[in-house]
């Protein structure tokens, strides 16, 4: 199996069996379990498709399947949470009126054109993994996409994983926000029919979005730095626009530049990353 087929069925069954040692509803339970069972038997089928399609068709559907699956663990981290924490929510907001009194104190203002591109960065936050994906791949460079996956996957779900201990709505649902625009109208219109409810903490947003970042600049300084500005503008919306804590998204960034930073010093062995070109011969 790929790094990342042992990451997302390993993180979907830790959180199966997690959820039945928890004080949830059975229902909740259940929910938990089933979606387990979808990333397991969907891995299983990616990699058993080597048998109906091409070696090279199969590598590739290996490759991308990670992109769906990487909801499942966030729907599972939802079914955790119950009702906020009243005193890490109160912590989380007055910790972000100092830093907004700090800054207001600087004078410093968001015009209503700049809020608009920050409405648009973070609607990036959904295609961005796949599009750093698509990347490598026009680029000749696919024999890094376990790689790849590794630095997004691993932080994105370190921070799901922390995720239930910290129990917040976002600030969006306790204080009035920016002007609703029509990108923000979209973006809320997102969150409303697609998210848990509940931050993530720390921001898998911020944590994904870096990793990508962080790979690209790796294998393509150009392309990276794009990336970079990108989930950068993305972090500073997520603030700006209330999706998120400030300290939310200072420690999504630390979780994935530390994983980085082992990946990059060799401390996570290079046998662990299976290269797709090697499984045209035969099933990893």
């Amino acid at each position: 199996m790929r790094i990342s087929e042992w990451i997302q069925a390993g993180f979907a069954i830790i959180l199966a069996l997690a959820a039945w040692f928890s004080p949830l509803p059975d229902r909740r339970r259940v929910a938990v379990t089933l979606l387990a069972l979808i990333a397991v038997v969907a891995i299983a089928l990616g990699r058993l498709s080597i048998f109906v399609l091409s070696p090279e068709s199969a590598s590739i559907l290996r490759d991308w399947l990670p992109v769906p699956l990487t909801l499942i663990p966030y729907w599972q981290t939802g079914q955790f949470f119950l009702s906020p924490n009243p005193k890490i929510q109160s912590w989380l907001l007055s910790s972000d009126h100092a830093l907004f009194g700090m800054a207001a104190r600087t004078g410093i203002q968001v015009s209503p054109s700049v809020r608009l591109t920050m409405e648009w960065a973070y609607a990036l936050c959904y295609p961005l993994v796949p599009l750093g994906l698509a990347v490598l791949y026009f680029a000749g460079l696919r024999r890094y996409a376990d790689v790849f996956w590794f630095n997004v996957l691993a932080p994105t779900y370190l921070c799901y994983a922390i995720t239930p201990f910290f129990p917040a709505l976002p600030p969006r649902d306790l204080e009035s926000g920016p002007r609703r625009s029509k990108s923000r109208v979209f973006n809320l219109w997102i969150l409303e029919h697609g998210s848990i409810h509940a931050i993530s903490f720390p921001s898998a947003h911020v944590a994904s979005a870096l990793g990508v970042a962080l790979v690209l600049l790796h294998y393509l300084p150009v392309a990276g730095v794009i990336s970079l500005v990108i989930g950068f503008w993305i972090g500073v919306a997520a603030v700006v626009g209330r999706y998120h804590y400030t300290l939310d998204v200072v420690l999504g960034a630390l979780v994935t530049l530390l994983i980085y930073a082992a990946w990059a010093a060799h401390l996570i062995p290079s046998t662990f990353f299976t290269a797709p070109a090697m499984s045209f011969a035969a099933l990893p």
